[in-house]
């Protein structure tokens, strides 16, 4: 299955559509989405057999196992178990399932498979990882799904996150006595899980810019730094206005009479960037950004930004509520988030 066919099949009840600003009016286009807005208790995805408290496990793998085993019983006649442990196995050894909140989301997409469960295992003493640190996991949520079911499956993962950053919510599921008590717990969070994934579920919301009256030198100072390969561009009131990526920097350093010669080969006698270099402190951002191509909003769908990165062959897209930036979504953010997420 393509690229673009995954993502058509996150969500069928999003119609999704490109409108075109008027060019009389001179604004960029917007990608528009049409959705139907139909949402779930996260706690009716919960199963009271598949919620384990105060297991004696001692690593995520066994813990693991304790999930796995509670799904072969319960809900996986179809596969085999040591079929599905593989499965979540491959996923873990790719990383980022481990929270510094305290929290381990192994999970896996299985073929054949047409449903969703989590199983919860609450380790009798918290199991020590070491990522970033000592991280003392506390609660291990083994999810699984199947290979196209991309929306619920990364809302119920973000749901998941955002409860262990919840001090009271962490301190009522780590104190329940009974399976129920743990499920009305994350009942009385009202956690919902919105069908439909858009953009605001997969964009990087920690968003670094630069104003359009910065010079060269603290553009390449903060890419450099940050290693970055795009930022947005503001105003003095944080308006978006422009966009810069490393490459139009690179540019900047080119020439005009470059592009006009037939041979490169007389340049090396000279210093390379020894123009932008000698300037970067004058030049302004303003004078080498390009205008925003397009306006995401953070409820557009990932599928009209998949299809618009591949129209125009753009890898990273501002997005723009009321005039300001939101974040960003890039091309990236679709494989780690979607296709290997």
């Amino acid at each position: 299955m393509g690229y673009l066919q995954k993502l058509m099949r996150l969500d069928d009840t999003i119609t999704c559509f490109v409108s075109v600003a008027s060019s009389v009016l001179g604004t960029a286009p917007a990608i528009v989405v049409a959705r139907k807005d139909q949402r779930m208790k996260l706690a009716n995805l919960l199963d009271p057999r598949l919620v384990m408290l105060d297991r004696d496990v001692s690593s995520i793998d066994e813990a693991i196992i304790a999930g796995v085993t509670a799904f072969s019983g319960n809900h996986l006649r179809a596969m085999k178990r040591e079929e599905v442990l593989e499965r979540v196995r491959e996923r873990q050894a790719l990383g980022g399932t481990i929270f510094p909140t305290g929290i381990a989301i192994p999970h896996a997409r299985l073929p054949g498979f047409d449903d969703i469960v989590i199983a919860v295992v609450r380790p009798r003493v918290p199991i020590v990882v070491p990522v970033d640190g000592q991280v003392p996991v506390r609660l291990v949520w083994v999810v699984l799904t199947s290979q196209s079911a991309s929306s619920t499956y990364l809302k119920v993962l973000a749901n998941l996150a955002a409860i262990s950053k919840d001090d009271a919510a962490m301190r009522s599921l780590l104190s329940a006595d009974s399976a129920s008590r743990f499920i009305e717990s994350v009942e009385a969070g009202g956690y919902e899980v919105e069908k439909g994934l858009h953009v605001s579920d997969i964009m990087t919301c920690d968003v670094l810019s630069i104003r359009d009256d910065a010079t060269l030198r603290e553009l390449t100072d903060k890419m450099f730094s940050h290693k970055l390969r795009y930022l947005p561009v503001v105003d003095a009131t944080g308006l978006l206005v422009g966009e810069v990526g490393v490459l139009d920097l690179i540019a900047a350093g080119i020439p005009d009479y470059v592009y006009r010669v037939g041979s490169l080969k007389f340049l090396d006698e000279f210093e390379p960037m020894a123009d932008l270099l000698k300037n970067e402190d004058k030049i302004l951002v303003g004078s080498i950004m390009k205008p925003p191509v397009r306006s995401i909003a953070p409820d557009s769908s990932v599928l009209a930004v998949a299809f618009e990165m591949t129209r125009s062959r753009k890898r990273h897209f501002p997005v723009v509520e009321d005039g300001q930036i939101v974040g960003v979504v890039s091309s990236m953010d679709i494989l780690s988030k979607v296709l290997r997420a």
